[in-house]
């Protein structure tokens, strides 16, 4: 069962009521609580979704985006938010927040499945977090895990038949960062800041990696705990003979030390990590603008100049959802792009999901079609192939930030590579 190629995020897809959002009572994995959800051979008419995002912590606004992502697509298809029609079955939604730690998504996760009898998991935000979701699909295999927004390399290296990633990996979205910056740029020492967790290890590793094979030093790592909200002392121990600065922050950290970048005087380049220089940041304290502009990252977010009209539609779609930022953020479009092959595999099945979930996952598997920021198709660990694009923050209008295009890689795959905190050159 194939989903058809070609197909964008905004055919016209059949109308359903919107629903009213349903927290179930206690019931047995899989058996959809008291609304009759099933994981099995797909006999109910209602097939229940437990999302997991984000909403305390340096990440708060993941609950927003990821809501903001269901809105655009369910809305395409005549629902809401809470819930709609998908593939001749009632959608509903079971939403957790999470505070962006692998202990709180476990509890939610284990809340959703053993508690609320969702059919499929949908999420987590942060790396850590899917990482023990991963652990928990391992131990759950009649339920389907698509994941979210987490990156880190391992999570589909892990043997999870039930977990799909339908978005690259943060080492795949440095792929060229790396010798852009040695080769193009002309940086030949880089100092490294960046939160002391899987994802920022991984991102971190695919771009030093990549630098240092090009030739380039890594003069200086410091690891920092999540929440940070002092870099005076980091800014100071920046050497000298630094050509840039890499900064591997998110959120509220990476706009912290922005500011506190502008504050102290520090003039030096910097190459961002993949949400470093996110909407989620750049839309923060209007003081960074200094420290940000001339900034280069790589990840699955295009420039404002991506010529792609399903692209163009998404961000029409975004701006109409409560609370979005000025553009759309990487949490946003991943979300998006990973529940929107969601239903494109529901709606393939027509709502019966199969014996054990055998045949959305055989739809699953067989994921083909042009998603706003490119062409997404699987691997053998039901894990995307997907487009990358490498970027620099400039003035827009107004004097906003916004990112412009470097460069776009097509088709890139997975790595097997894992990282983890180094010193130098990884």
């Amino acid at each position: 069962m194939t989903l058809n190629t070609k197909r964008t995020a905004f055919a016209a897809a059949s109308a359903g009521a919107g629903l009213v959002l349903l927290l179930a009572g206690c019931a047995p994995a899989g058996t959809g609580g008291d609304s009759g959800g099933d994981s099995g051979d797909g006999g109910s008419d209602t097939i229940k979704i437990g999302v997991l995002a984000t909403s305390e912590g340096n990440l708060a606004f993941g609950m927003g985006e990821a809501k903001a992502a269901i809105g655009v697509a369910m809305e395409a298809r005549g629902g809401t938010v809470d819930g709609g029609e998908v593939g001749g079955k009632k959608v509903e939604f079971v939403y957790e927040g999470t505070d962006g730690t692998s202990g709180s998504a476990q509890t939610k996760v284990k809340k959703l499945v053993e508690n609320d009898g969702v059919d499929i998991v949908f999420g987590p935000v942060s790396g850590d977090e899917g990482e023990a979701v991963v652990q928990y699909a391992l131990t759950t295999p009649d339920i389907t895990f698509v994941n979210g927004s987490a990156s880190p390399v391992s999570m589909t290296l892990e043997g999870a038949e039930n977990f799909f990633r339908f978005h690259g990996d943060s080492a795949m979205w440095m792929g060229g960062l790396g010798d852009y910056a040695y080769n193009d740029k002309g940086y030949k020492k880089i100092y490294s800041i960046a939160e002391d967790y899987s994802f920022p290890y991984d991102n971190a590793g695919g771009f030093f990696s990549e630098f240092c094979a090009a030739g380039g030093e890594v003069n200086g790592n410091s690891w920092v705990p999540v929440g940070t909200t002092d870099y005076a002392t980091i800014l100071s121990q920046i050497p000298a003979d630094t050509d840039a600065v890499y900064v591997g922050l998110g959120g509220a950290d990476a706009a912290s030390f922005l500011s506190q970048a502008v504050t102290a005087g520090v003039n030096k380049p910097l190459v961002g990590g993949s949400i470093a220089v996110d909407t989620t940041a750049l839309s923060g304290d209007a003081n960074i603008g200094q420290a940000a502009i001339g900034t280069i990252t790589g990840g699955p977010v295009p420039g404002a100049d991506y010529d792609n009209p399903d692209w163009k539609t998404f961000v029409d779609a975004y701006a109409t959802q409560p609370d979005a930022f000025p553009s759309p953020s990487i949490f946003s479009i991943l979300y998006y792009n990973s529940f929107e092959s969601l239903l494109l595999g529901i709606e393939d099945v027509k709502g019966d999901l199969g014996d054990g979930q055998a045949d959305l996952r055989s739809a699953l598997e067989a994921t083909s079609w042009d998603s706003p920021t490119g062409p997404i198709s699987m691997d053998e660990n039901r894990q995307a192939v997907v487009d990358n694009f490498l970027v620099e923050v400039a003035a827009g209008d107004g004097g906003a930030l916004t990112l412009t295009d470097v460069s776009e890689a097509n088709g890139v795959k997975q790595g097997t590579t894992v990282y983890d905190r180094f010193d130098g050159c990884p």
